[in-house]
């Protein structure tokens, strides 16, 4: 009895075991199943906020991304009112070891977070998609590698070509140059229709004017264009460097308006918009002027056309974009989910038509109504889906003090106080006071 009596003691313990391990496998999976249906929190501070142009525009793409991940995915937003502030909270926060899953690398943000290995290489998440690839460009995917590492994904890109009259370009019987000879045959056409060609600027940071001249070097061959894709250059003693500056003390003595030397970007905006001018180099920012009673003549809007620089040149800034700064994988997966959201073609076309920025993809559909809307912009977007030869501005890839210089240096070379070969020397001087 007492035999049967440990085999039933036996025959228990082990059944307890047998069902304290089953518990234990149940609970477990039932654990593991509760936790995967729990949405992965993405943290996002983000100054497209309260009166920034962007806002409605993010707010569209973050309703549609929430309809779609929302039950995997959260976006916790943090609004940032300013872009100062949102540069200064970042910075606090990579400083802290506490660094957003995703930041913008605004403002210097970028240089931080891949300097400091803080930024995911994104390389893998790109090449695994291969319609959010399409929706990028070689260019602008490059632009944002480092030692072959994609360290985040451009939202836009920065173009600027030339705004022209098309009424005295009609009158005149001509179209946009597409060599530099054709520029200056056009300048001379206008002229003997009785039209200022260029608006220029020397005062300030010659704006309006080193467009041009960086449209001739980055335009004029491999070394040129090298030169102008090169960041702080201290060497602008080069033939294509000496050969536009020609080109510039050209158009500063004869096809610019009287009040150019000296001038700032204003009194160069205004000579255009007031058509006293033909042509200026700048930026689509300039786009709503043309349609703004206090800046333009009535009517001007219809009257404004845009193009690429001879040689189908343009200068191109890709915007920082996205980075994902995560520390697990889990995170970085639902982060690269909403990059992707902010920056493919639907994303693209939403900020063309909402905020007049101009896609990267060429796969983005552009309506018959936008173009009729807004053709200057239809113009450049065109430009830039058509353009072979790109370029940072001077502005750019210039030391701040020879940027300062060249007002002073355009006056001497219009004046021809200086040659050309003097002012790429003096140039040359100035930037070698830097010491990287």
């Amino acid at each position: 009895m007492k035999k049967n009596f440990v085999k039933s003691l036996i025959l228990v313990s082990i059944i307890t075991v047998v069902s304290s391990i089953g518990g234990c496998s149940n609970s477990s999976t039932n654990t593991s199943s509760t936790a995967s249906k729990e949405p992965v929190t993405i943290t996002f501070p983000n100054f497209f906020t309260g009166t920034n142009v962007g806002a409605p525009a993010f707010q569209k793409k973050l309703a549609a991304f929430n309809a779609k991940y929302g039950s995997e995915i959260k976006v916790e937003i943090e609004d940032i009112p300013s872009d100062d502030a949102y540069v200064n909270k970042i910075k606090l926060l990579m400083t802290s070891g506490q660094t957003p899953d995703i930041i913008n690398g605004k403002q210097g943000l970028y240089d931080l977070a891949v300097k400091s290995g803080i930024a995911v290489d994104l390389t893998p998440y790109i090449d695994a998609d291969k319609d959010w690839k399409a929706s990028m460009t070689d260019e602008a995917l490059a632009a944002r590698t480092v030692n072959g590492k994609l360290y985040s994904i451009p939202d836009s890109v920065d173009v600027v070509g030339y705004f022209y009259n098309k009424d005295m370009f009609e009158k005149a019987g001509i179209t946009p140059a597409k060599t530099w000879d054709e520029w200056f045959s056009n300048c001379d056409k206008l002229k003997s229709k009785g039209f200022t060609p260029l608006a220029m600027m020397t005062g300030e940071n010659s704006w309006t004017t080193n467009l041009i001249l960086a449209s001739l070097i980055g335009t004029s061959g491999d070394a040129g264009n090298k030169f102008m894709n090169t960041m702080h250059p201290k060497n602008y003693n080069t033939p294509e460097v000496i050969d536009s500056l020609k080109q510039i003390q050209k158009m500063l003595q004869n096809y610019t308006t009287s009040d150019a030397i000296g001038a700032k970007y204003a009194d160069a905006a205004n000579s255009f918009t007031s058509e006293k001018a033909a042509i200026i180099a700048n930026g689509p920012w300039m786009i709503s002027d043309f349609s703004n009673k206090e800046k333009s003549t009535a009517g001007f809007d219809k009257k404004v056309g845009c193009a690429a620089y001879p040689k189908s040149g343009l200068i191109t800034s890709f915007r920082e974009g996205y980075l994902i700064c995560s520390k697990d994988k889990a995170h970085q997966d639902a982060a690269a989910k909403f990059i992707k959201f902010l920056t493919d073609n639907t994303s693209q076309q939403t900020d063309l038509e909402m905020l007049s920025q101009l896609p990267i993809s060429k796969n983005v559909k552009i309506s018959d109504d936008f173009k009729n809307a807004n053709p200057v912009l239809s113009d450049l977007v065109n430009a830039n889906f058509d353009s072979k030869v790109r370029y940072q501005s001077l502005d750019t890839i210039n030391y701040a003090n020879v940027t300062s210089a060249f007002s002073n240096l355009y006056s001497q070379l219009a004046a021809n106080k200086i040659t050309p070969e003097e002012m790429a020397k003096s140039l040359s001087d100035i930037a070698a006071k830097n010491a990287d």
